[in-house]
């Protein structure tokens, strides 16, 4: 089976190297003739070392891959000209192989993917990374019914009636999808593939950071700004710090360190309590072993039952418990069956004293990180997600 896999993401950007890569390389191994489009920052398109490192790793499962340049300015147009230099290159594309199914992932990648693959005669399957419209509202970027919003909306109905197959994050999400008029009348099969972890990559250190009840290390890592509250991270931990307990946070970030700086500033969080830094993806294993907790704080709103946070699956995979607010995909049934994490149910000093005291009993137990291994390993493993992915490739084919 021929697959055009076309994605709004760098290959090279952390997103690319978590996500992606893995799983094209898993796909190829089974037996998919993948052509894999991402769209590369300029800045990573002239890191000839690292492109030419990301081109051998794919190019060893046969993998062909065509990094176009992403571009970011002025937004509108920008964004419309490279959902078309996506099309017009699937149409050149089609010239030399004959795709069988074309793969959307993220919003811009599956509208890409819903206009080309009629022309080209293939299978569409969107794989929706979230609910983007209403994550642009719950971020503060839009507003919830603005006409923008409502396009937005227009157009993922689009995809979601044109699929032949859909790619959801959590089953949260997928039970909402199968609700939707375009998904059950036409009863689209609907798979869910968490944001899954390179387990082999991501594993449980030799040994576990020593650490007491009044001395523990913290972390965060990704994106800041929008839907990710840092903000109300450095909260939190100044909070603990006040309850007496010796509580340092690390944050790393590459994309966004201004912002990440102005964030925790705004916390009131000493400066002496936080660090701010970046590591190479390849790095990060070797970072987090070095913390007690993981951290992830978003906004509330319905963007949250549609995602799947990696770096939840990238704590627990090397043994760090998560402390999270409620109500992010399929977390909070996650913590609950494996207790590996402390969920914060609202934004208040009460609240986040609860969760301080809970975390620091968790911390006791010495079968902590074994858990969390168990629960990356179950829940955000990539091969059976590959597997899965796989079958609706072959049911849609077998179909045509």
């Amino acid at each position: 089976m021929r697959i055009l896999y076309v994605v709004y993401w760098g290959a090279l950007e952390q997103l690319g190297q978590s996500l992606v890569v893995p799983a094209v390389k898993h796909l190829a191994k089974m037996g998919a003739d993948i052509t894999l489009v991402t769209f590369e920052k300029k800045s990573d398109l002239a890191n000839i070392d690292e492109m030419n490192r990301v081109r051998e790793t794919l190019e060893n499962d046969d993998i062909e891959w065509v990094p176009l340049e992403y571009h970011k300015k002025p937004k509108l147009p920008a964004t419309l000209y490279d959902i078309a230099n996506g099309i017009v290159f699937g149409l050149r594309s089609r010239l030399k192989k004959n795709y069988d199914i074309v793969h959307g992932r993220t919003y811009l990648g599956g509208l890409i993917g819903v206009a080309l693959a009629p022309l080209i005669r293939a299978k569409f399957v969107y794989h929706n990374e979230g609910f983007y419209p209403d994550e642009q509202v719950d971020g503060g970027f839009w507003k919830k019914d603005s006409r923008i919003h409502r396009i937005a909306n227009r157009l993922d109905n689009l995809m979601y009636a044109r699929a032949s197959g859909i790619v959801t994050l959590s089953f949260r999400a997928k039970a909402e999808l199968e609700n939707r008029s375009e998904v059950r009348e036409k009863n689209t099969p609907v798979i869910v593939v968490p944001s899954c972890v390179d387990l082999e990559r991501f594993h449980l250190p030799v040994q576990i950071p020593e650490g007491s009840a009044q001395n523990i290390r913290l972390v965060y890592i990704g994106s800041v700004g929008g839907r990710y509250i840092l903000d109300r991270i450095g909260e939190f931990v100044k909070v603990a710090r006040n309850s007496g307990i010796e509580v340092s946070l690390q944050v790393f970030n590459k994309a966004d360190q201004g912002l990440a700086r102005e964030m925790i500033e705004s916390s009131g969080l000493s400066p002496s309590a936080w660090r701010l830094g970046a590591v190479p993806y390849i790095e990060m294993p070797e970072q987090l072993s070095k913390y007690h907790a993981g951290l992830f704080f978003l906004t509330q709103g319905i963007s949250e039952h549609g995602c799947s946070p990696t770096k939840i699956g990238e704590y627990w995979a090397v043994g760090l418990p998560v402390v999270t607010t409620p109500n992010v995909s399929d977390t909070d049934e996650i913590i609950r069956k494996y207790r590996v994490g402390v969920i914060v149910e609202e934004h208040s000093e009460g609240s986040y004293r609860k969760a301080i005291d809970e975390l620091v009993e968790l911390l006791r137990d010495p079968d902590l990180a074994t858990r969390c291994r168990k629960a990356a390993e179950e829940n955000y493993a990539l091969q059976p997600a590959c597997e899965r992915q796989f079958e609706l490739y072959r049911d849609l084919v077998r179909a045509a």
